[in-house]
C-alpha cells in the first residue's frame, strides 16, 4: 500500500503530501531548528515528493543551492513539476540515486537534510549512508536527520493495549526484515556519535490533533488506519486483534467521529556537525 517503485511502504508522494499537511507546523519548525543559513549548499537526501524543499529554499535564499536526491524516479518527476510550476525554487537540482553511494564529490555541501528515510535502512546501510553524508559534507558541515517514532503513537480513545500489541509486532517485523525501523528515532544520537559526528543535539516534537481534526489529519489517519489494518493481518497477533483492526480499517469514521478522538505522533530531530571529511583529516 502506498509503495513507490523502490518497494518502500507508505512512501509515495500523495501519502507523503497528506502526512506533511497534517503535521506541517511541527515539521517546518523542526527544519528551521537545523540552522540552515543563506548561501548554503544543501542536500535533501531522500527528498520524496519535495515537501520540505520550498522551506529549504527560503532558508538558503537565492544565493544558495539545493540538491534533491531520491531513489524513486517518480518522486523526482514530481519535484521537477513543482519547480516548473513555481512551487519550489529554481535553485534545485534533482538527481536519481542512492544515499549509500551519493553521486556528489567530497565536501560539496554545507548541510544534509534526511527526513523519514532511516527507517527503511538496515544498520549496515545506515552506517554506509552516514559515511557518505560525512564524505559529501564540508568540514564543519551540518547533518540533520528527522525520524518518526512509532512507540509514541496514539489514537484515542482506541484500546491502548491493542495498539501496543500492534506496535510491538510491527517493530518485531521490521527487525526480522533487517531494517532499522520506526522505533530507532531516539537512539540515533548514539549511532552518530559512534560514526564520528560531533556536537550532537536532539529535540522531539509531539504532533497532537484533537477532535474535530483538520481535513488533512482526518485523511491521513483514515489512510494510516487502513494501512495498519492490512499490516495487522500479516503480524503475529491474536485473531480478535486482527478482526478489530480490519473493522477499524473498513470504518475509520467510527474512531475519527468520536468527540474525544485524539491523534498523537512523535518524531525526533538529531543534528550533528561533521568534524572533517573521512580520509581528509579533521
Amino acid at each position: 500500500m502506498r509503495n513507490t517503485s523502490t518497494g518502500h511502504e507508505v512512501s509515495d508522494a500523495p501519502w507523503l503530501d497528506l502526512h506533511f499537511r497534517s503535521a506541517r507546523r511541527e515539521y517546518e519548525e523542526s527544519l528551521r531548528e537545523v540552522g540552515l543559513q543563506p548561501g548554503w549548499a544543501v542536500l535533501d537526501a531522500g527528498c520524496g515528493g519535495g515537501n520540505f524543499l520550498p522551506l529549504i529554499g527560503e532558508l538558503v535564499g537565492a544565493q544558495g543551492r539545493i540538491a534533491a536526491l531520491d531513489l524513486a524516479p517518480e518522486n523526482l518527476v514530481r519535484v521537477g513539476a513543482l519547480v516548473r510550476d513555481g512551487h519550489c525554487p529554481d535553485i534545485i537540482e534533482t538527481r536519481h540515486g542512492s544515499m549509500l553511494a551519493l553521486p556528489y564529490a567530497e565536501a560539496t555541501f554545507d548541510g544534509v537534510w534526511c527526513a523519514n528515510v532511516v527507517q527503511y535502512l538496515s544498520q549496515d546501510e545506515f552506517a554506509a549512508a552516514v559515511a557518505e553524508f560525512r564524505r559529501v559534507l564540508k568540514p564543519g558541515g551540518t547533518l540533520a536527520i528527522k525520524e518518526f517514532d512509532v512507540t509514541m503513537l496514539q489514537f484515542l480513545p482506541m484500546d491502548r493495549g491493542m495498539l501496543q500489541r500492534f506496535v510491538s509486532a510491527r517493530l518485531a517485523s521490521q527487525v526480522a526484515n533487517g531494517k532499522m525501523g520506526t522505533g530507532t528515532a531516539s537512539h540515533l544520537p548514539s549511532y552518530l556519535r559512534r560514526f564520528g559526528l560531533a556536537d550532537i543535539r536532539r529535540r522531539g516534537w509531539l504532533v497532537e490533533r484533537w477532535a474535530p481534526v483538520p481535513d488533512a489529519t482526518r485523511g491521513f489517519v483514515a489512510e494510516l488506519l487502513g494501512y495498519f489494518a492490512s499490516a495487522a493481518q500479516t503480524y503475529d497477533l491474536a485473531p480478535d486483534d486482527r478482526r478489530a483492526w480490519r473493522a477499524l480499517g473498513e470504518h475509520p469514521a467510527a474512531l475519527l467521529d468520536d468527540p474525544d478522538f485524539c491523534f498523537r505522533e512523535f518524531f525526533v530531530l538529531t543534528v550533528a556537525r561533521n568534524p572533517g571529511v573521512p580520509g581528509g583529516g579533521e
